[in-house]
């Protein structure tokens, strides 16, 4: 028996493990990914969800994991990735676009150059 002509033959493979799906960029898993990870039911890892034991969201119908949560939960979460650092926006330029710029505390206990009318 042929397959269908519209459809592909081939799946792509299953993530197996958390850091798999991790290491491909996904946000959430599902409540069968997590079962299958924890070697219990799919019902056992909703009702974990429910009392707070997982960090689990529902989705409409369906529960949806934070793979990031769950990283961090189970002690797997990345320690090595940079942190994120803004860009120190000069003065004059986000004055220019209007932009509102943290106060040091110098600039808090003096009353920070901003004239209030």
């Amino acid at each position: 028996m042929q397959g269908h002509r519209t459809l592909s033959a081939e799946r792509p493979a299953p993530f197996k493990t958390l850091a798999d799906l991790l290491a491909a960029g996904e946000l959430t898993c599902s409540t069968a990914q997590v079962a299958r990870w924890l070697n219990v039911s799919r019902p056992t890892v909703i009702a974990m969800a429910r009392r707070g034991e997982l960090p689990g969201k529902r989705v409409g119908r369906q529960w949806r994991f934070s793979t990031k949560a769950l990283a961090k939960a189970w002690g797997l979460d990345q320690a090595d990735e940079p942190e994120t650092v803004l860009a120190e926006v000069p003065a004059s330029l986000a004055k220019a676009l209007g932009l509102r710029t943290p106060r040091t505390g110098r600039e808090a206990a003096s009353g920070g150059g901003q004239d209030v009318a």
